[in-house]
């Protein structure tokens, strides 16, 4: 027991920093991603914390698995280069001993990841996904579409363009009152911009005109030629609100295995409903006597049977594209949520099947620095991240069965972790990581005479 606690207390530092390093890079990387639609909105900051943290739930589980890759190198290294793995074989105990505690360490982190995956990420998924739509429709503008009258205040607002932020109008035309007076202002293109309480919209209308109409003297018309025209406008308490999540319709990434299994039952049956009449109308068109239809078809000249048949063929083949696309879709929308029920599978297993990878290499490798630990972790996460990638491309496509591309990372890397862990309680494998031809190479060490 003490030998147990002393190496699961050895884990828990690397793993804890290798998670926090990979869980770091996914959120720059996701802070770049959606900048822009974060600054300059007047959110608050318990808003944009609340839509980093729903996100973080999806980085935590594809960091815990490289975690425990970064931390059995790390610990196993330690034991083999401070030599206390052989004073442990000198005790009676091997190197698979040894790997006992992480063993069990990582079948509890497949089970606790797993029930994650299933009970907590959906939600947190469906949750970041509403906030995004109501992060990007957060502007008084959010509701001006091309080609069509958008209400601003006191303002009809018509635009023919509208760039993908809302902030650019081009080909304006607004329509406004004062009193008796009719404003009609037509520009090339209106700029907006927003005070930081989001209250006000600074609207800058470039090379237009501005046509005044008074009912109250309808012999008095105004025209007024400009090349910058600025109009302020109130947008009142402009608050960010958070819709109803029950108000949006689940996907694929926001469902649990339950959810998503009645929609594959679901697209099993229509996929075999849609088999089923595909065969009966070959049956009926290719498995009938012919003999019958050339007796009945007598009376016919040959031009018009000839027609005839075309005809019935055509309509047949309508209705046999019609079913065999219809079966085609039902597969892949059920090979959809089977490729996200092994994802919730496969994801944790490799939190076990990374500890039979890197505990090996660690004992062989000699080495418990974190430099030379994270380079080999990223080099087998890189393989494992692009087996899973490029499985799930393949599996939607239809290409590859779902499970077979879901667990294809977990088994190839499963794989050579066996291999290595045989390797190593047989003791017939060791790694040097000082590149001893290259340094003589590049004349490194060498002593002058």
């Amino acid at each position: 027991m003490r030998l147990t606690r002393y190496i699961l207390r050895m884990h828990i530092g690397p793993f804890l920093f290798g998670t926090f390093v990979v869980v770091f890079i996914f959120l720059l990387q996701f802070i770049v991603k959606f900048l822009n639609e974060l600054v300059g909105k007047g959110l608050s900051y318990w808003v944009i914390g609340k839509f980093i943290a729903f996100n973080l739930a999806w980085m935590l589980v594809l960091a815990v698995p490289m975690g425990v890759l970064v931390s059995t190198l790390m610990s196993y290294g330690k034991l083999s280069g401070n030599n206390e793995l052989t004073i442990i074989k000198s005790a009676g105990g091997s190197a698979l001993r040894a790997m006992a505690p992480a063993i069990v360490g990582g079948a509890v982190l497949f089970v606790g990841l797993y029930l994650f995956n299933d009970r907590i990420l959906p939600e947190t998924n469906h949750r970041a996904y509403v906030m995004t739509t109501d992060i990007r429709q957060f502007k008084p503008t959010a509701a001006i579409e091309p080609g069509q009258f958008s209400s601003l205040e006191k303002y009809s607002v018509l635009a023919r363009e509208v760039d993908e932020g809302g902030d650019t109008l081009k080909d304006v035309t607004i329509y406004g009152r004062q009193g008796s007076a009719m404003n009609v202002i037509n520009a090339e293109r209106a700029e907006l911009a927003y005070n930081k309480e989001m209250t006000k919209i600074l609207m800058t209308l470039r090379n237009g005109e501005l046509q005044r109409i008074d009912r109250g003297n309808p012999d008095e018309f105004r025209r007024v030629v400009f090349r910058e025209y600025r109009i302020v406008l109130n947008t009142g308490n402009h608050q960010f609100r958070q819709s109803d999540p029950t108000s949006f319709g689940r996907t694929d990434r926001t469902m649990n295995i339950a959810q998503m299994q009645v929609r594959v039952d679901t697209a099993r049956s229509q996929e075999v409903r849609a088999n089923e009449e595909l065969s009966d109308v070959l049956d009926r068109t290719f498995g009938r006597d012919t003999t019958k239809i050339d007796s009945a078809a007598g009376f016919l000249t040959r031009s018009r049977g000839a027609a005839a048949a075309l005809g019935q063929l055509a309509g047949i083949r309508g209705e046999l594209q019609r079913l065999g696309g219809d079966a085609e879709r039902a597969r892949k929308e059920a090979n959809k949520y089977l490729v996200e029920i092994h994802k919730k599978w496969s994801i944790p297993a490799a939190c076990l099947i990374f500890v039979f990878v890197g505990a090996p290499l660690g004992i062989v490798v000699r080495r418990g620095n974190f430099g030379v630990s994270a380079v080999i972790a990223l080099g087998f996460f890189i393989v494992y991240w692009a087996c899973l990638v490029v499985g799930e491309k393949l599996a939607d496509r239809d290409a590859l069965h779902p499970a077979i591309a879901m667990w294809l990372g977990d088994a190839v890397v499963g794989v050579l972790g066996v291999y290595l862990t045989i390797l190593v309680s047989r003791e017939t494998v060791t790694f040097r990581f000082d590149f001893p031809k290259l340094k003589r190479l590049l004349g490194i060490g060498r002593h002058s005479h």
